[in-house]
C-alpha cells in the first residue's frame, strides 16, 4: 500500500522484489573476479565513495566494484555508472539475506560510507573474517550510540575492522568504546571529490547565450528556498539568476515555474537558441548540470537549509572558489559550519540577510576576492581523505 501512494516507496518496493534476480545476474557477470563491495545509503554517499572507487581501480585494476544502495535516488541515478561493475539494491537486513548475499558476492573487502550500519551484514562479515571499513564516518553526540540504552549500537560498531572518521572531535566521541576496532581520523572524501570536479570541469556551451551579466546560481532548491530567492531577485535584477531545483520531474518544474513567473526553462531557452542582451531567470529542468554550472557563478546559493532535512552540498561551489550562501538549518552539517567559520560562505535566516550579504559581495572587490579565496582554501586544506582511506584498504586486503 505504501508503494501505491508514494512513488519513491514504490520504486524501492519494486527494487526489493527484484533484488535477488539482479544479484544473481551480476554474480554471473563478475564470476571469477575478486570483488570489493561498497554500500552507500543514497546518491550523496555514493559521491563520497567515488574517489575511493577510482583509487581502488587505479591501484587494484583486477578488482571489480559492486555497489549497493538503500535509496532509490542513488540506485536509479547510478545503476549504469561507468565507474562501477555492478549496482543493486541491498536486500533486507536479515541473517539469511546477509548470508545469501555474501555467498553470491563473495567480497574480499566491504566498504560502508559515512553512516550505514546493518547488523546482520556486519556480523556475517565478521564471522567470515571479511574485512569491513566504515569510511568518512560521522557521529554526533545526540545519536543513539551515545545514549544509556545504546549498548547494542555501540557493539555493532565494533564489528567493523576499521573506522575512519572525519575529524578529531568525532574520534574522541567514539574512541572510548572501540577498543578492538582500528580507528583513524581521515577527513571527508567529499573534499577530494569536489576538488576533482572543479579541476576537471568542462565548458557549458549554452552559457555563452546568456547576457554578459554576472550569475547567481542557486542549486538544489526547494519551495522554501524559492520563496526567499524570488523575493531577492527583485533586489538584484542586474544578475542572471539560474535556479536548479532539487527535483526536476514535470510536477516539480511546474511548481518551480509558478514561483518565478517571468522565468523560462532551459528546454525553452535552448529551443529559442537566441543570444540574450538582458539578464533572465533560468530554471534548469534536467539533471547532471549543477556541479559544472557552479564554475559560472559570481555568487552561489545552496538549497535545503530552510527545510527539515537541512542544507545540501556547499562544497561543490566552494571548490570553484565561489562565495556560498545557504539557509540556517545547518547544525548537523560540519562542512557548512566549517565553511562559514572559515569565512567562505554565509548561512542566512531570511531575505534581508540574503540581500545584505549579496550587497557586501558586490560593493567591494577586495572583500569579494577574499571570500572566494577563503572558500577555495577551505576545500584545499581539507583534501586528502581518499589517500588515507586507500592506505587502510591496502592494509586490510593484505591481511585477508
Amino acid at each position: 500500500m505504501l508503494g501505491f501512494f508514494n512513488p519513491k516507496a514504490k520504486e524501492w518496493t519494486n527494487g526489493q522484489a527484484n533484488v535477488w534476480n539482479e544479484v544473481e545476474t551480476n554474480q554471473i557477470k563478475l564470476q571469477g573476479h575478486p570483488i570489493i563491495w561498497m554500500h552507500a545509503a543514497s546518491y550523496g554517499e555514493f559521491e563520497q565513495g567515488l574517489p575511493i572507487i577510482e583509487a581502488i581501480k587505479n591501484h587494484y585494476p583486477q578488482y571489480k566494484i559492486w555497489v549497493t544502495f538503500f535509496s532509490p535516488s542513488g540506485y536509479l541515478h547510478r545503476k549504469n555508472d561507468p565507474n562501477v561493475d555492478a549496482v543493486t539494491y541491498l536486500p533486507f537486513d536479515s541473517a539469511k539475506n546477509a548470508s545469501d548475499f555474501l555467498d553470491k558476492v563473495n567480497p574480499k573487502l566491504i566498504l560502508f560510507i559515512k553512516y550505514e550500519f546493518w547488523f546482520n551484514y556486519l556480523n556475517e562479515a565478521k564471522t567470515r573474517k571479511i574485512p569491513s571499513i566504515l569510511a568518512s564516518a560521522i557521529f554526533r553526540p545526540d545519536q543513539v550510540f551515545f545514549k544509556w540504552y545504546g549498548g547494542f549500537y555501540k557493539n555493532m560498531l565494533s564489528l567493523f575492522s576499521s573506522i575512519l572518521v572525519q575529524d578529531h572531535e568525532i574520534y574522541d566521541l567514539v574512541a572510548p568504546f572501540l577498543k578492538r576496532t582500528r580507528l583513524f581520523t581521515s577527513g571527508d572524501t567529499r573534499f577530494d571529490r569536489v576538488l576533482q570536479t572543479a579541476t576537471t570541469s568542462i565548458p557549458i556551451e549554452w552559457m555563452k547565450l546568456l547576457s554578459n551579466h554576472r550569475n547567481i546560481i542557486a542549486g538544489s532548491t526547494w519551495k522554501e528556498d524559492d520563496v526567499i530567492l524570488f523575493k531577492t531577485t527583485a533586489h538584484f535584477n542586474q544578475f542572471n539568476w539560474i535556479i536548479v531545483p532539487h527535483h526536476v520531474d514535470e510536477k516539480s518544474i511546474d511548481a518551480c515555474k509558478r514561483m518565478y513567473p517571468a522565468a523560462i526553462t532551459l528546454t525553452q531557452f535552448l529551443t529559442n537558441n537566441q543570444q540574450q542582451n538582458r539578464p533572465i531567470v533560468l530554471i534548469i529542468d534536467c539533471i547532471g548540470l549543477l556541479r559544472n554550472l557552479y564554475q559560472y557563478a559570481f555568487i552561489s546559493y545552496v538549497g535545503g537549509g530552510f527545510g527539515k532535512d537541512g542544507v545540501h552540498n556547499v562544497l561543490e561551489p566552494a571548490a570553484f572558489g565561489k562565495p556560498v550562501i545557504w539557509g540556517s538549518n545547518d547544525s548537523k552539517y560540519k562542512e557548512a559550519i566549517g565553511l562559514r567559520n572559515h569565512n567562505g560562505g554565509y548561512s542566512i535566516k531570511n531575505e534581508a540577510e540574503f540581500v545584505m550579504h549579496v550587497n557586501e559581495l558586490i560593493q567591494t572587490t577586495s572583500h569579494y576576492d577574499q571570500i572566494c579565496k577563503n572558500a577555495r582554501d577551505y576545500i584545499n586544506n581539507h583534501a586528502g581523505a581518499t589517500k588515507k582511506t586507500m592506505k587502510e584498504i591496502m592494509i586490510q586486503l593484505d591481511k585477508s
